[in-house]
């Protein structure tokens, strides 16, 4: 029996070789898009999962007050560390980890005389203690896990590093090599004391190289407990059942008790500092504390792929439907010869299985596609992950569910036909209410038109808004402006040769006939900024407390962006910061009057007086998603390594030559590092990747929506076509033009169309107005943005209907007429 109906079922999928392309293309569709959000959320609810004492491990982080607004800090003071393990109760470990941001290191050659091998940024250093490795269970390949950091000077590598760096030795013959790190500020050489396997598991644990965080004096300097950097972790070990909540007041308190000394000392506010005991499980997935992964945003993917599932599924329905009076003989013979209504929706369900099953297998290809399409804007390691068991588990449930919703209703729908009507008229036999589900089709075409729609609209929407992010007037003139950066561990090293090298390399550029001005500073717009916390007296005798964000350049800063001074002057030249330019923000945070009285007024930071001398206009410097911040601008050159470098000419035709001009200076002045550039308006695309993302995803499930909407409109189209042909035959042999049948059988899908954009438009310019307050400056939403959306679903809807409208008002009316 089973054979039977798989021979049946076979012979009906390859005699309607359209409809069962057009059937699995379209699942195929919905079920890769599931397929891909499966491996993402999969991959991302992984980290950390199965972590020994996973449950009793945490990361201790802060809560800070600034400008009214409660914010999340990763790090804590460096003297928590050991206050914690000695005065506060519950407390089994701590764990102090500090991230480095090294830019290179030093290879010891096996050769003692040859030149050891350098390279640059490597990424995953940290330092910590050996408690560490009691926390994360790494396998030991060689060392002493116990002694391995237990000296300055010592680093311990993952198995990774030691294939990297020394690839002709085995993890015991690495111990005992020489490892020497430059930093943005110091010099660490080190002797590797221990190899570790790398982790297998998705970790939020990424590090690959450790460093021995031993005799570090600013752990237990008091003045550090009024200093918090985001690169200073704390892990903590609890014991068992200690409530969590009253730890966190203690250790809150045991803060703030230390810390108020130092803050009234310096005159700034504590910032209301809280302490809180972060769980392993939400260190992956909270935002406000450097979570990598976002559960919200995760369930919107879930979300959309669920969309478009189901319109895959809307789409199998509509199309199989429309197949039904074309087989309507098929199942009166059938039910003549006996067939039960069991066996007939058996058949019916076992052919949307097998159609099912043919578009996972062409899922597969298509997900995979995607994946490598997106993958720089996909987490690292999700095309590597594989849960073998929970995505077989997965893909058969996907293939039982969609088998079931979408072949439930054609299959109950066959089995109404009435065998006596089909087989003595020749006509569908569908029982009375054929008209009721001719409307249900047709109300879900609807839907698949206003899902459609709204992703149309917020196609246009996030495209008009990435671009006005691209094209806003910034407050600064930015073309033909090129970033090149000094390496750090030159101009942070205080102990290196090559520390001032940058300042004669500014005199070499501006040299240069193809560069018109050359600036140290920080770039206007940047995904990078410091702040700092200013107060002044305002006129009414208030104290004015705020934060302000400071950046650091030279002399020619202002003239090279071309920032106008509404009052004062432009800054002295000086190595350090002495005096203020502030901008119109700032002068109204302040309350400091109009510019002209805002001259020679003194902002604080913490004691130091700044005295203001002058102001220039608002400008954007967080991009369009954030509001303009105070903002304070101070010279500072010696240690300000990123060149802003104004070129003569638009023209890019003139480039190459000044850019290989700059590459030759840069390689006299640092023979061994790479020249890299980058000119401002590509850096401000990285600044804007996550609306590229978002833009290239939303365009994607736009065309996804229309392609699958489109699918099943045609299938309509089909069934509209199949049952008025004697209709349209008599037209014709009455006079009735090609034009004017195109017109009657496309008069009923416009209908259609303009019902779904009449719901759409409202609730897509309710979304996108929701998503639209995410960004302080933002494109309004006018008229024309939904006329347009709405003509172009219209146009799509009518190309699509046109094929089968157009077959059909051409076809001979004699052989319509003719036939039964």
């Amino acid at each position: 029996m089973l054979r039977s109906y798989l021979t049946l079922a076979i012979r009906q999928l390859w005699r309607n070789r359209l409809y069962t392309s057009l059937n699995v293309l379209g699942l195929a569709i919905g079920l890769s898009a599931c397929w891909v959000i499966f491996q993402l959320v999969s991959f991302e609810f992984s980290f950390d999962r199965n972590h020994p004492n996973g449950d009793r491990l945490y990361r201790v982080v802060s809560r800070l007050d600034i400008d009214g607004k409660e914010t999340g800090h990763v790090g804590v003071p460096k003297p928590l560390a050991g206050a914690i393990q000695t005065k506060a109760a519950g407390v089994e470990l701590t764990v102090p980890f500090q991230k480095l941001y090294e830019s290179s290191v030093d290879v010891a050659a096996a050769v003692p005389t040859a030149k050891p091998v350098r390279i640059d940024a490597v990424g995953h250093v940290c330092r910590t203690t050996t408690d560490y490795f009691k926390l994360v269970p790494y396998t030991w390949l060689a060392g002493d896990p116990a002694n391995a950091l237990t000296e300055p000077g010592r680093v311990v590598l993952t198995q990774s590093r030691v294939q990297q760096y020394f690839p002709r030795l085995t993890p015991r013959q690495a111990i005992g090599q020489q490892l020497t790190y430059y930093g943005f500020n110091d010099t660490t050489r080190t002797v590797v004391a221990g190899v570790i396997a790398d982790l297998t598991y998705p970790t939020d644990f990424d590090g690959k190289e450790f460093i021995a965080l031993v005799g570090d004096k600013t752990y237990s300097d008091p003045e550090e407990w009024g200093s918090i950097n985001s690169d200073n972790w704390l892990y903590v070990l609890l014991q068992p059942n200690v409530k969590v909540a009253s730890l966190n007041e203690q250790v809150t308190r045991l803060t703030r008790a230390n810390a108020a000394p130092l803050f009234r000392k310096w005159g700034v506010s504590d910032m209301n500092q809280k302490v809180v005991f972060q769980p392993l499980a939400d260190i992956h997935f909270n935002p406000d504390y450097e979570g990598r992964a976002d559960k919200k945003r995760l369930l919107s993917l879930m979300g959309l792929a669920l969309f478009v599932l189901t319109l895959a599924v809307v789409n199998y329905v509509n199309l199989s439907t429309a197949q039904v009076p074309q087989r309507a003989r098929e199942i009166g013979v059938r039910k003549a010869l006996g067939s039960s209504r069991a066996a007939l929706m058996s058949q019916f369900l076992g052919e949307t299985t097998l159609v099912t099953a043919l578009a996972l297998l062409v899922a597969w290809p298509l997900s995979g596609l995607f994946m490598q399409s997106f993958h720089d804007q996909i987490p690292e390691g999700t095309i590597d992950y594989l849960n073998v068991g929970q995505l077989v588990l997965f893909l058969l449930a996907l293939l039982l569910l969609v088998s079931a919703l979408a072949g439930l209703y054609p299959a109950w729908l066959i089995t109404r036909l009435q065998a006596a009507k089909v087989l003595r008229s020749g006509k569908n036999g569908m029982l009375a209410g054929h008209s009721g589900r001719i409307t249900l089709r047709k109300s879900l075409i609807v839907f698949q038109f206003i899902i459609a729609h709204v992703f149309i609209v917020g196609a246009i929407i996030v495209g008009q808004q990435l671009r006005f992010a691209f094209t806003k007037e910034l407050g600064f003139a930015r073309q033909a402006v090129v970033l090149v950066k000094a390496p750090m561990k030159y101009v942070w090293n205080v102990n290196s040769p090559l520390r001032t090298r940058h300042l004669p390399l500014r005199e070499a550029y501006r040299e240069l006939p193809g560069v018109a001005a050359v600036s140290l500073g920080d770039a206007p717009l940047t995904g990078s900024y410091s702040t700092g916390e200013a107060r002044i007296k305002g006129r009414k005798g208030q104290e004015i407390l705020a934060s302000i964000q400071r950046k650091h350049i030279d002399t020619t800063w202002l003239n090279l962006y071309a920032m106008k001074l509404l009052a004062g002057r432009n800054l002295y030249p000086s190595d350090t910061a002495r005096e203020w330019v502030i901008n119109e923000t700032a002068l109204k945070t302040f309350d400091l009057g109009t510019p002209q009285q805002a001259i020679g007024k003194v902002l604080y930071e913490g004691k130091k007086p700044y005295p203001v001398v002058g102001v220039v206009r608002d400008f954007n410097t967080l991009g369009i998603s954030r509001k303009i911040n105070p903002v304070a601008l101070m010279t500072e050159t010696r240690t300000n390594n990123t060149f802003n470098i104004k070129l003569a000419s638009t023209n890019p035709a003139d480039w190459p030559g000044t850019l290989a001009a700059m590459e030759q200076a840069w390689k006299k002045a640092y023979p061994d590092d790479a020249f890299k550039y980058e000119f401002y308006d590509d850096s401000m695309q990285h600044l804007y990747q996550e609306e590229r993302t978002l833009s290239r995803i939303v365009n994607l499930a736009t065309a996804v929506a229309i392609l699958i909407s489109c699918l099943g409109l045609f299938g309509l189209a089909t069934l509209t076509a199949f049952q008025r042909t004697k209709e349209i035959g008599i037209r014709k042999v009455l006079g009735a033009s090609v034009a004017s049948v195109v017109a009657l059988l496309s008069r009923e899908f416009v209908g259609l169309v303009g019902i779904a954009i009449v719901v759409a438009t409202p609730l897509a310019g309710w979304g996108m107005k929701q998503w639209l307050n995410n960004y302080a400056y933002q494109i309004d939403l006018t008229w024309w943005l939904f006329a347009g959306a709405a003509a172009l679903a219209l146009i799509i809807a009518l190309a699509t209907v046109a094929f089968q409208s157009i077959r059909a008002a051409i076809a001979n009316p004699v052989d319509s007429l003719r036939s039964e």
